[in-house]
């Protein structure tokens, strides 16, 4: 039988991929990428997370949303890079291997969120000064009709899941997990697809210029949900 938190789930998921779509549609692909850096997804599921399994389990899994972001950072910066010379499937690749590999990493140890916080900026300003330059992309992006339905798809599924593996894979790791870029990974794709590498970089890079505004939400939270 369905609970109101799966009805809560379902309309969160519609809601913010249609606000994205229709704002990175009216304002261009680096406004986009400007959203998707906000804790747009992560938010809403640290909201489930602590509706279901109580304030403290909340403030364990931001500590590991914070984590995450380090994989998230490391996705970026691979994807833009091999987006540059390859096709988007081994670009996309090559940046989600990135992106695991070093979310099992960090998640391997046990990082204080004091030592978290210092290493995700320190991280960020290294990615920053190396991220790969790139013509420009200012065009406005109209997405084709089946592309927001699959985004909503994706982003539902991931919300859905990850909220139902959370007391089964620890905190830390659920945390880890939905910092996973789904819809950065979708708009990337169909974006170098359609309109080349310079639309996914301008996106990605977008993402990170907005990343520390996520970054000190998270920091905030993983501190007041204990």
């Amino acid at each position: 039988m369905f609970t109101a938190l799966f009805y809560l789930k379902v309309i969160i998921a519609p809601v913010i991929v249609l606000s994205v779509s229709y704002l990175q549609r009216r304002f261009g692909d680096r406004f986009g990428g400007w959203l998707i850096g906000l804790p747009i997804t992560t938010g809403p599921f640290l909201f489930i997370i602590g509706l279901q399994e109580g304030v403290a389990f909340a403030g364990k899994t931001a500590h590991g949303v914070l984590l995450g972001q380090m994989a998230l950072i490391v996705f970026c910066w691979a994807y833009a890079y091999a987006a540059l010379r390859n096709s988007w499937l081994i670009a996309i690749s090559i940046g989600t291997i990135a992106c695991l590999a070093t979310g099992l990493f960090v998640t391997s140890f046990k990082f204080s969120i004091w030592v978290t916080a210092p290493a995700l900026i320190l991280l960020w300003l290294v990615a920053m000064r190396l991220w790969p330059k790139s013509v420009t992309f200012t065009q406005k992006i109209s997405p084709p009709r089946w592309e927001i339905p699959v985004r909503i798809l994706v982003t539902l599924t991931l919300l859905i899941t990850l909220s139902a593996l959370a007391p089964h894979v620890g905190a830390k790791v659920a945390g880890a997990l939905s910092t996973y870029p789904v819809i950065a990974s979708v708009l990337g794709a169909f974006n170098q697809r359609r309109f080349g590498a310079a639309a996914t970089v301008s996106t990605l890079r977008g993402l990170m210029q907005t990343l520390p505004i996520t970054m000190g939400i998270i920091f905030f939270l993983s501190l007041v949900l204990r």
